[in-house]
């Protein structure tokens, strides 16, 4: 039996990051939170800085075609329509995100899945220890980016970040969206 690819990685060049992060740290900074309307804050579970992008975002559309190409090339067919902006997350010593997924698949408050979450690796992974980005689907795997490294996968599938031990860890996301799962 042969199985799809659960997630697609890519890269983007490390000036073009250095230059959507010059970009992003114009923005305001705000606690990152968690639930379908942003109403949870739990440091146990995600303790992170994030600044959310304008939707027309120049980087977004970049980040955007690495979700559509990894949609096609892994063959997992979504229906995808949009997008939400690029979260731009800072993660300084002791900051992680706990095991997750990114989407709401039973929420009746939606008319909308997160189908393909894409995370675009800002920092050179020399600048800070911990922080991985770990994936778990029949199995696990811990990514080995660089700074630029664009990994895609599947919004349903349960995904952390360690904690970060020193240094600076930063990423930026897009969520590609469609029609509820059927």
């Amino acid at each position: 039996m042969t199985h799809l690819p659960i997630w697609y990685v890519g890269q983007i060049p490390a000036e073009v990051c250095d230059r959507a992060t010059a970009n992003y740290m114009t923005l305001e900074p705000k606690d990152a939170s968690m639930g379908l309307k942003g109403e949870e804050v739990s440091h146990l579970i995600r303790n992170t800085t994030v600044r959310f992008a304008p939707i027309e975002d120049w980087f977004g559309g970049m980040m955007y075609g690495f979700g559509v190409y990894a949609n096609t090339h892994c063959k997992w067919g979504f229906e995808i329509n949009s997008s939400e902006s690029v979260q731009f997350a800072h993660y300084g010593p002791g900051q992680h995100y706990d095991w997750h997924v990114d989407t709401f698949l039973l929420s009746p408050e939606t008319t909308f899945d997160r189908k393909v979450t894409v995370v675009c690796l800002m920092s050179d992974a020399s600048e800070f220890e911990g922080g991985e980005l770990q994936l778990r689907f029949m199995g696990d795997y811990t990514g080995s980016l660089v700074k630029g490294s664009v990994i895609a996968f599947p919004s349903f599938v349960q995904h952390r970040v360690t904690p970060v031990t020193s240094g600076l860890r930063a990423t930026a996301t897009m969520w590609l969206t469609g029609p509820k799962f059927k």
